[in-house]
C-alpha cells in the first residue's frame, strides 16, 4: 500500500489507517475478539498505523490496540488522542472536553498504561476547548515529546482560528478532521492552512460513516447506542437525498471499473488532496478490515472528479456540517 509522509514528521503512514472508535462500542457494540481480528487483518493487508483514543470505550479500544502492537512489534504505528474527560453518574456516562496541559499529561499516562507502551508515535488533542490557552495545551505536548513519551503531536477537530493559535504556540505534525464528499467545509480554510504550514492531514469519516458502502437506504435507522441515531447527517430528513448521491457515485465507480465501488471512489476523493496523508477507515471485524484496505485504489482521474462535482452540485442539501457525538464544553 502507498505510504505518505505525515507533515514535517518522520512518520510514513499507509494511505489508509485503521479507525477504532467502533472498538469502544459507540457504533452499536462490538466484541474484543472481532476488534483484535480486524487489527491483524488490516496489518496483513498493508495498513501500518492505527488510530485510537482514550475515550473510545474509556480505554477499551486502547487495550485492544496495545495487545496487537505488542504481538506485532515494529509492524504498526499507534496514534491516540486525549482531551475528552468522562465520569459515570448514576450509571450513565458523562463526557466533556478538557485540553489543559495538566489534564493531557494525565490522560497520556493513562493511555500509555492502557496500551502497555512507553511511548506513542502520535498524540493528538481530541477537541479544542475555549478559554484554555494554546500555549498551555501545545507547550505541554512539546514537553511530553522532549520527555520521550510521544514521538509527534497534533490536533483534531480544530477550526482555522484554533489551528492558528496552536501553530503560534508550537509547530505540530498533524490535523485530524472529519472529511468526505458530503462534508467539504475544511477545503475553504483549514486545508490551505495545513498546506502552508506543513501539517499533515489524517481524515476521518471518508466513507461518510458507512453511507458510501451502499448498504443504507432512506429508511435506515440505528440503535440507541450508535451515535448516528442522533446525528443530523442521518436524521435531518435528507437521508434519502444522500442515498441517491451514493447511487450516482456507484455508477461513476462502475464506469471507471473500480472494484470497491462508491466506497473506493470516496476514499480516493479524500486522498486526491495533497494535504491529506491518510484516510482513517474503521472496521468492526477482519472482513471489513480487508475490504477497507482494498479501497486504496488508483488515483482519482480528472473525469471522475468532474463527475463527482456534478453529482454533488445536483444534490446541494446532501452536503452539510453536523454533529457526531462530540463532547460539550464543561460548564
Amino acid at each position: 500500500m502507498e505510504r505518505r509522509r505525515l507533515g514535517g514528521s518522520d512518520l510514513e503512514l499507509s494511505v489508509i489507517g485503521l479507525g477504532t472508535w467502533v472498538f469502544g462500542g459507540r457504533w452499536g457494540g462490538t466484541e474484543d475478539e472481532d476488534s483484535l481480528a480486524a487489527c491483524h487483518a488490516a496489518i496483513d493487508a498493508g495498513v501500518n498505523w492505527i488510530d485510537t483514543a482514550d475515550i473510545y470505550g474509556q480505554g477499551r479500544a486502547e487495550r485492544v490496540v496495545g495487545q496487537v502492537v505488542r504481538d506485532r512489534p515494529g509492524e504498526v504505528l499507534v496514534a491516540t488522542k486525549g482531551g475528552v474527560a468522562w465520569s459515570f453518574e448514576d450509571g450513565a456516562l458523562k463526557i466533556w472536553r478538557e485540553a489543559s496541559g495538566a489534564y493531557l499529561r494525565m490522560s497520556l499516562e493513562r493511555s500509555l498504561q492502557a496500551l502497555g507502551l512507553e511511548r506513542v508515535d502520535l498524540y493528538q488533542v481530541h477537541w479544542p476547548v475555549p478559554g484554555v490557552p494554546a500555549e498551555d495545551t501545545m507547550g505541554t505536548l512539546r514537553d511530553l515529546q522532549r520527555e520521550g513519551k510521544i514521538r509527534w503531536f497534533g490536533v483534531s477537530n480544530y477550526h482555522l482560528a484554533d489551528l492558528e493559535a496552536a501553530g503560534a504556540a508550537a509547530p505540530f505534525a498533524s490535523y485530524q478532521p472529519g472529511y468526505h464528499v458530503m462534508r467539504r467545509q475544511i477545503e475553504d480554510a483549514e486545508l490551505p492552512w495545513c498546506a502552508e504550514h506543513g501539517v499533515g492531514v489524517i481524515a476521518y469519516g471518508p466513507l461518510s460513516h458507512g453511507l458510501l458502502t451502499g448498504k443504507m437506504n432512506a429508511d435506515t435507522t440505528f440503535p440507541g447506542n450508535d451515535w448516528r441515531a442522533a446525528s443530523e447527517f442521518f436524521a435531518d430528513g435528507h437521508l434519502g437525498e444522500r442515498v441517491q448521491v451514493v447511487r450516482e457515485l456507484q455508477r461513476i465507480a462502475d464506469a471507471s471499473g473500480r472494484p470497491g465501488g462508491a466506497a473506493e471512489l470516496g476514499v480516493m476523493w479524500v486522498l486526491r488532496r495533497p494535504e491529506v496523508t491518510s484516510a482513517i477507515v474503521g472496521a468492526r471485524n477482519a472482513e471489513q478490515a480487508r475490504a477497507n484496505a482494498a479501497l486504496a485504489g488508483a488515483p482519482l482521474t480528472a473525469d471522475e472528479e468532474a463527475a463527482i462535482d456534478a453529482v454533488l452540485a445536483a444534490h446541494p442539501v446532501a452536503s452539510r456540517e453536523y454533529g457526531h457525538g462530540e463532547p460539550p464544553v464543561r460548564t
